[in-house]
């Protein structure tokens, strides 16, 4: 069975994986009497009185994330520009007070924005083009 090391490159496939023992998962000690912080910069380098504050420097805490609070950009252009409106900010703040993570769209009829197309409403900005045209060729 192949496994693959996840990067790119010559040598990324590999006959098995290694096998993982419990001296692999702990963390290591740093001995050096100066250790890095991993970050590059002014301060970088700090000396190793203390391993418990060494330890501490070399961890990184994943930020946390929140929840947009403007538009959400996919890609190039302006077709890709999402802004929920107030009524689905107001479901997605609800939902992750109770802590789910998604909305499901048959619980929130009310939410939809765009018709469906069996509607007789037929005011979507589609059905508006369509109309602006058929009305500039009549006048034709």
């Amino acid at each position: 069975m192949l496994a693959s090391s996840g990067r790119g490159g010559a040598g990324n496939m590999t006959e098995n994986s290694p096998k993982i023992t419990p001296e692999d998962l702990e963390t290591p000690t740093l001995k050096t009497s100066v250790v890095t912080t991993g970050r590059g910069g002014s301060g970088n380098m700090a000396k190793n009185s203390d391993p418990y504050e060494t330890r501490l420097r070399q961890d990184v805490e994943a930020v946390p994330r929140r929840d947009s609070g403007g538009a959400t950009h996919y890609g190039r252009g302006g077709a890709n520009v999402f802004k929920d409106s107030p009524e689905e900010e107001a479901a997605a703040r609800k939902a992750g007070a109770e802590g789910a993570g998604t909305v499901d769209d048959d619980e929130q009829p009310a939410l939809r924005k765009s018709p469906s197309p069996g509607d007789k409403g037929n005011n979507g900005l589609a059905a508006k083009g369509k109309q602006w045209l058929n009305n500039l060729t009549k006048k034709a």
